[in-house]
């Protein structure tokens, strides 16, 4: 059983359905043994009967081991039936397992790790690997009981026979076992490099598909189309080089396995002739030893689909043994609620060791009050508000929610009491009922229109087929940009949020928009800590305290009037903001 040790974890939770299956397969396997022992009694009877009377009937002898024999092979038939339904039932619960083990674990992944983890990689590894691992246990391990228990059947029956005879049979083993193992390690190595290049393969499509306008507008469609080509056809050669390796195995088990036939016949015929063995001995041993044939011939099949599931398992285990640094600390806090209280006290961080993104940072957010947050591009403004829902894990210092760090706050706690509308509004390919009400359970319609007038969306929403039963396109494909941040913000809104930012959620719509939207916030807002990132002043400008940041400090901090009166930073971006807003009106 050593063989199954890297898929037990998953196949252990199925040990009796294996047992099942494994019974099923030596009684179909002694059924079917006995056929060639039953051929044997009826060449062996039919042989005493002629020598003894030349002219006897002997048909009603070949009649009973006939139907023996038919009886034989319906019962093996039968328990094959349900040797196979056990086994490969289970290898799709294991399938299952899998792909829902690996599933939940990519969730539990920081945004960092898919920074630098490709999507076409880990779809491949959920696709086409969970797929290799599932082929070897439905069909290899079956094969591999079935193969070992019909060689340990026949053989034993073999050296009953004639045991001098067996041993010659097998002398072409030891040169088969040598070469499977010189192969397996090839098919091993060649199965991951072909794994790897499909997910490249997987990786190029799914870019190319999310930005094909870009392609598109860029007239790249046959710059792409070589470089898919290029990866394409060293795809085809390293499969080329698989089958090239695979294609040695089964050609020289046939070899092999006739080896073993002509011995046999050589040598059982000079046994025979020479009254060692009978005629009927010599048909069963031919008999068992075309049933090795088969099994032998399929030494090299197991090998090639083991190795692959062996290949395919370390892929996934690869990403099932990362770990995520954004998990439920052991001495975690429980508050009966959260009020919304937000301080970074003198918090440093950096997405590696060699750059700052926050450099001391020290804010404190009064429950229920808003802070807009301002600054150039690449000033830490994202950064700062993804660190408070924990998308991403403080470095040095603190962030603390209601004066407990959020580190001890349960995560599922954190974040329902947190709405966010992030700069890239993602959209699920569902229906905008569903879009909206993301994490909402039985949400009234009620609530979906509130969520939707309080984001300007509800006047859209005649230009929509199927009002909230419209099918969004993928990524939101279907809708303008301005739609999009819309519909973000009503998702966020429509879970009345203790606290809610939002990531420069109004840079796709217009002005006026924008004044309708903060006019309607402004009584959700109240009571609820609000964090507003935005480039512009207009959006920030009613917020109860402002900070500018500049290479991830805070230069700058006040009112939108006391910020203009320090004519610094700020007061410089206002004026260039009300120039461009000019010269856009002449």
């Amino acid at each position: 059983m050593n063989f199954l040790k890297p898929f037990w974890p998953y196949l252990k939770n199925y040990r009796g359905r294996i047992a099942w299956g494994v019974l099923l397969v030596g009684l179909a396997q002694l059924a079917s043994s006995a056929i060639p022992y039953m051929l044997k009694l009826a060449v062996d009877a039919v042989e005493a009967g002629l020598k003894s009377d030349p002219s006897a009937d002997v048909f009603d002898t070949v009649m009973f081991y006939a139907l023996v024999i038919v009886a034989l092979a319906l019962v093996q038939m039968a328990f094959g039936m349900g040797m196979r339904w056990h086994i490969q039932a289970t290898s799709r619960y294991v399938e299952n397992d899998i792909r829902e083990r690996y599933f939940s674990h990519l969730l539990t992944m920081p945004m960092s790790y898919y920074s630098r983890m490709s999507t076409g990689d880990l779809m491949s590894r959920a696709t086409h690997d969970v797929n290799a691992i599932r082929m070897f246990l439905s069909f290899g391990i079956r094969m591999l009981f079935d193969a070992a228990i019909a060689l340990t059947l026949g053989l034993t029956v073999m050296c009953f026979i004639d045991w001098k005879l067996a041993l010659y049979a097998l002398i072409p083993m030891p040169f088969l076992s040598f070469a499977m193992n010189r192969v397996a390690g090839r098919i091993n190595s060649g199965f991951r490099e072909v794994q790897e290049l499909f997910a490249d393969i997987s990786s190029r499509v799914q870019e190319n598909l999310s930005g094909i306008r870009v392609v598109k507008a860029y007239v790249q469609r046959k710059g792409e189309i070589a470089v898919f080509a290029k990866l394409n056809r060293k795809f085809l050669e390293k499969n080329k080089q698989l089958i090239g390796v695979e294609s040695i195995i089964r050609p020289l088990a046939f070899l092999l396995s006739g080896t073993s036939l002509i011995i046999v016949l050589w040598l059982g015929g000079e046994r025979v002739l020479s009254g060692q063995i009978s005629l009927g001995d010599f048909v069963a041993f031919n008999g068992y030893l075309t049933k090795l044939i088969f099994p032998i011939i399929l030494v090299g099949w197991m090998i090639d689909r083991y190795q692959r599931a062996i290949a395919a398992m370390r892929r996934i285990n690869a990403i099932l043994e990362e770990e995520t640094d954004i998990k439920d600390a052991d001495d975690l806090i429980q508050p009966s609620e959260m009020k919304g209280d937000i301080e970074f006290r003198n918090l440093t961080f950096g997405y590696d060791k060699k750059t700052i993104v926050l450099d001391k940072v020290n804010l404190k957010i009064p429950a229920g009050s808003s802070l807009a947050i301002v600054g150039r591009v690449g000033s830490g403004k994202t950064t700062l508000g993804r660190l408070i829902p924990r998308l991403i894990q403080a470095g040095e210092g603190q962030v603390l929610i209601d004066g407990n760090p959020v580190e001890k706050l349960p995560l599922d706690m954190l974040r329902k009491n947190i709405g966010v509308v992030p700069q890239d509004s993602f959209l699920f390919s569902d229906s905008l009922r569903e879009n909206i009400a993301l994490g909402v359970v039985d949400p009234t319609e009620e609530e979906i229109n509130w969520a939707m007038e309080t984001s300007q969306l509800l006047n859209d929403l005649s230009d929509f087929p199927q009002g909230l039963d419209t099918v969004v396109g993928e990524r939101g494909v279907t809708f303008s940009g301005g739609q999009k941040q819309r519909t973000a913000l009503a998702r966020a809104v429509i879970r009345r949020p203790k606290i809610l930012i939002l990531d420069d959620a109004m840079a796709s719509v217009d002005t006026h928009t924008e004044e309708e939207i903060l006019s309607r916030l402004k009584a959700m807002m109240a009571g609820r800590t609000t964090v507003i990132i935005a480039h512009r002043i207009s959006t920030v400008m009613g917020a109860d305290q402002i900070v500018v940041l500049d290479e991830g400090k805070v230069v700058e901090q006040g009112t939108h009037d006391a910020l203009l009166a320090l004519k610094g930073a700020y007061f410089d971006m206002y004026q260039r903001q009300q120039l461009n807003q000019e010269l856009s009106e002449i």
